[in-house]
């Protein structure tokens, strides 16, 4: 796949290593594609939840994750029967990925991810010395993230946040939307708040691409603190607008009555 992708495994590794910068994974370095012993290849918990993060903005890699037992066909028409090595996926109710690995210096790996209603969650364990016991820590930490949190959802993503005018462009308004979901991460036992938004919007001119970042909305808490900023987007491509699109508008404002 390296080879195919980069033209060369050292290419590939090159690659790998320029995303890690681009995600600010201070303390990662890839010396390979395949994740064996290497004197220069390393990374911590918190850079593997960064990656996993990142490969979730892929949600079809949850539908290869999640699949617990399969069988492989060979050219000569048998099949060999293959099995998750991640074992929560079949046996912890919410558990559709991500990653295992063994070496004999990292010892037994896992990065997990699991969803429960509108709340996903991701742990990371390393070094573990079984198998057994990087699953146990694993449940440990859902139970306690599951049973202890939950995630308010304060605005969709599918749900537009307000209009704004485009100028130039062939058409003259368009509607904003949050980039992603507007979550509050809360424990389960705190008291439901009220929160206010503040939607910043720059000035657009066309042409603008379909999901361009716009602007920001800013969540405000109940004492005034802004405690949550996220991009606004809009969701069409939008030109420039013809001559004939200027003349028309023109053309409407005069015999509208409306002062240019």
């Amino acid at each position: 796949m390296a080879e195919k992708i980069s033209g060369s495994v050292d290419a590939f590794v090159e690659a790998m290593n320029n995303k890690a910068k681009d995600l600010h994974l201070s303390n990662t370095h890839f010396d390979n594609p395949h994740g064996l012993e290497s004197a220069n290849h390393y990374t911590t918990a918190r850079d593997m939840t960064i990656m996993a993060k990142e490969l979730l903005k892929h949600e079809r890699i949850l539908e290869f994750t999640s699949i617990y037992e399969d069988y492989l066909k060979k050219p000569d028409g048998s099949s060999v029967w293959l099995v998750n090595t991640n074992r929560l996926v079949r046996f912890y109710e919410g558990v559709d990925g991500l990653k295992t690995g063994f070496t004999n210096e990292a010892g037994y790996c896992i990065t997990t991810t699991a969803k429960r209603g509108d709340m996903r969650l991701l742990s990371v364990v390393m070094n573990a010395e079984t198998s057994d016991l990087r699953s146990k820590d694993t449940v440990s930490m859902l139970n306690y993230g599951f049973n202890t949190y939950k995630l308010d959802i304060l605005l969709s993503k599918d749900k537009d946040v307000g209009e704004v005018n485009i100028e130039k462009g062939n058409i003259t308004t368009t509607k904003l939307y949050t980039l992603d979901d507007v979550t509050i991460l809360k424990k389960v036992s705190d008291e439901s708040e009220e929160y206010t938004f503040n939607l910043i919007v720059d000035k657009l001119n066309a042409p603008l691409k379909n999901g361009s970042s716009v602007g920001h909305l800013e969540v405000i808490d109940s004492d005034n603190n802004i405690i949550k900023e996220v991009d606004i987007i809009i969701k069409e491509e939008i030109k420039k607008a013809s001559i004939l699109d200027l003349f028309t508008r023109l053309f409407e404002t005069i015999t509208s009555g409306i002062p240019i």
